[in-house]
């Protein structure tokens, strides 16, 4: 059996420590994603009056998960007499030693 260095274990140790925080602090945004593209779906199956009241329903939802979503951010179109939705939004995520832009993209159709 090979013994390891202290200084490896340790370093070794701080690397998953970080890889840990990173997951950490990016899991809420994921969670808040998976959340709106499950309104979305919802949204997009339920009869709604005209395309900006849908567009204005899912911007109050992503403003609600603070999520930064604007309305050219948010594609409605009608083909063949169904109604899909997508929305393509891109969040910062600020480290220390780095800056990451998280790009989502949730959609949904009625059947």
């Amino acid at each position: 059996m090979v013994k390891l260095p202290l200084w490896r274990l340790i370093l070794g140790l701080l690397v998953l420590a970080a890889m840990a925080a990173v997951l950490f602090s990016l899991a809420p945004v994921y969670l808040k994603n998976y959340h709106l593209g499950q309104y979305v779906k919802q949204l997009a199956e339920r009869p709604a009056s005209t395309d900006d009241a849908v567009r204005a329903a899912l911007i109050a939802r992503a403003r609600q998960l603070d999520l930064p979503v604007d309305p050219g951010d948010v594609q409605i179109t009608h083909a063949d007499g169904k109604l899909r939705i997508e929305t393509k939004y891109a969040v910062q995520m600020d480290f220390p030693l780095y800056q990451v832009d998280l790009h989502f993209h949730a959609n949904g159709s009625s059947h």
